[in-house]
């Protein structure tokens, strides 16, 4: 049977850190005005790019617009910052070449959904040596819900959401993957805390790539037999 690998980006493919935060925040102010409470993304419902605007700002043809602008010096910021913080701007470790991998196997596709908006995604797969769009993907630039920009991926995959294996490495990750009944394997600095959330699939990154590659064919089982 086919196999459709969804990839979160933040965290599970490019090792974002406090950077981001950072450039977020102070985009968000040069262009609304507004200083955020806090940089701690669990604290609002959508923790997505787009989603926080919305819980923040509010939603209008007048917001819209302005995100535009928003989303743009964003990713400006993050261009200047990268060459300051190259760690910030790098792959888990083995997880490009276990994308190369799983893209050179006629049995598996391998999509992209992210909080993230589309520029903002593109740069930081740049960064790690991946060109989005040879890939099927979804943004927070499509919908502002997790729980629906991960479908959207599957389905611009050509596949039912229910052939879905999803990585990602935040609680959000996990509570939308619960609400859309699709297995997630946790990855990146979080292992611990997604262990903590009930996750059984958890890797530190994906440098044994046989290890991660049987964790896929587990959660494969897994829903199959569900």
């Amino acid at each position: 049977m086919d196999s459709l690998v969804i990839f979160d980006i933040d965290g599970t493919v490019c090792d974002t850190q406090d950077v981001e935060g950072r450039c977020y925040a102070q985009a968000f102010k040069e262009v609304f005005g507004v200083s955020l409470d806090t940089l701690d993304w669990a604290a609002f419902d959508e923790p997505t790019s787009s989603g926080i605007v919305r819980s923040v700002i509010g939603s209008s043809a007048e917001i819209e617009s302005k995100e535009v602008v928003f989303r743009d010096r964003f990713v400006d910021l993050l261009r200047a910052e990268k060459p300051k913080f190259p760690g910030d701007f790098s792959p888990i470790a083995g997880a490009v070449e276990l994308i190369s991998q799983l893209s050179a196997d006629s049995a598996v596709t391998v999509a992209f959904a992210t909080g993230g908006y589309d520029t903002e995604a593109e740069f930081k797969l740049e960064c790690c040596g991946i060109d989005m769009q040879q890939f099927p993907h979804a943004t927070s630039s499509d919908t502002p819900r997790r729980r629906d920009i991960i479908p959207l991926a599957a389905k611009r995959s050509g596949y039912e959401l229910s052939s879905a294996v999803y990585f990602g490495d935040a609680p959000w990750d996990v509570q939308a993957c619960e609400r859309l009944g699709i297995p997630m394997i946790g990855i990146g600095r979080r292992s611990e805390e997604l262990r903590e959330l009930g996750l059984n699939l958890v890797f530190r990154d994906f440098s044994n790539p046989e290890e991660v590659r049987r964790g896929i064919r587990e959660a494969d089982r897994l829903r199959d037999s569900a």
